[in-house]
């Protein structure tokens, strides 16, 4: 059981020995004269913790004197000839009963008292929220903020918390590629084992990652901000899905993989130079190209015609009409979208200038 004392004393204020000690046969006297100083030569005390501790000292100290300065004068009497150190937290166990007659003194009109202190979590507003700030700092002082982040946080690795308050993180195997913006356990690049770049992995990953094109939305737009680093670190292309290719295979403006909406096919149908129709040009040559199974899905189907049928009659740019025969027909104007995209955004998208209903 953890101990639960090692700061209900200084909670509670008072005088009491830490480290107390004595010669056989005599009775136990106190060796330092505050809380403080007597926890301090136990536990450690550096930086700001002394004067933080003081300051509780007072606060508290006023508080139980205005109602409940017999339960607070019993509490303290016991801790201060009972209370020792042991390796290296103050221990006082026999004073459970002396301190719950405090607490529920205190308790009713008192909205600084946790009732959770001492046991195990951090209940102050960086642990669970659950308590005020200063009410829990036993807890709070060996707790570390950044368990289950797949980091090793205790001195051996970042030092950012105390030893033993990062254990689930620091049994992993250490993985080298943490926080930098790409998930490198299993279902991302697969460079480090399951559960030790969770940050990382938390975010959305991109199935296309590493194939040479940048897939963020500054490229293809598959794939969301940061989730495909290695093939987005090249110099973005300022004049992407403008309707024209600027990698190298076109006027070259920009690198390659960087315009790669613009570039797509093209050589096949939107080398024709003409969005065409149905029987022409380059809607023609998807029809009966890569777009054949989205077209032929739409036309074998009712939802997705009567769709057409409505969507043909709203102007260009009318939204409200659009919707309107989306929310008529769910169904089939998903399949439509499926189509359309197909042809205007992917096919034939320079020569038919993304002319789409849905757009790209």
């Amino acid at each position: 059981m953890r101990v639960r004392h090692v700061m209900a004393t200084a909670a509670l204020a008072g005088w009491f020995a830490a480290c107390a000690s004595s010669k056989a046969g005599e009775p136990l006297e106190p060796v330092y004269a505050t809380v403080c100083e007597a926890r301090c030569a136990c536990e450690d005390c550096s930086g700001d913790k002394d004067g933080l501790c003081e300051a509780e000292q007072d606060a508290l100290a006023g508080r139980a004197e205005q109602r409940c300065q017999d339960e607070h004068t019993a509490y303290t009497e016991c801790v201060r000839l009972e209370g020792r150190c042991v390796d290296g937290h103050h221990v006082a166990e026999v004073c459970d009963e002396a301190e719950a007659a405090l607490l529920g003194c205190l308790a009713p009109d008192d909205e600084e008292h946790c009732s959770t202190a001492g046991d195990g979590t951090c209940d102050e507003p960086e642990g669970t929220g659950g308590c005020p700030a200063g009410t829990d700092p036993d807890d709070c002082r060996s707790f570390c903020p950044y368990t289950g982040n797949g980091v090793c946080d205790e001195p051996e690795n970042t030092g950012l918390c105390p030893a033993g308050t990062d254990v689930e993180d620091c049994e992993l195997p250490r993985c080298d590629h943490v926080m930098d913006g790409t998930c490198d356990e299993p279902e991302g690049t697969n460079r480090c084992p399951e559960g030790t770049d969770v940050d990382d992995c938390a975010a959305p990953t991109c199935a296309d990652t590493n194939d040479g094109a940048c897939d963020e939305p500054e490229g293809t737009g598959q794939c969301a901000e940061g989730t495909d680093v290695d093939d987005c670190a090249v110099e973005p292309c300022l004049t992407t899905n403008d309707g024209e290719c600027d990698e190298p295979e076109g006027n070259g403006s920009c690198a390659e993989g960087t315009d790669v909406n613009d570039c797509n096919d093209l050589g096949t149908c939107d080398n024709l130079g003409s969005c065409g129709n149905e029987t022409s040009g380059c809607v023609a040559c998807a029809n009966e190209g890569s777009c054949a199974d989205e077209l032929a899905a739409c036309v074998s189907d009712d939802e997705c015609i009567y769709f057409r049928q409505c969507a043909v009659t709203c102007a260009k740019g009318d939204a409200t009409c659009l919707s309107a025969c989306e929310s008529q027909r769910p169904a089939g104007a998903s399949l439509y979208r499926l189509y359309d995209r197909c042809v205007h955004c992917s096919e034939c998208r320079i020569s038919c200038n993304k002319r789409g209903i849905f757009g790209c």
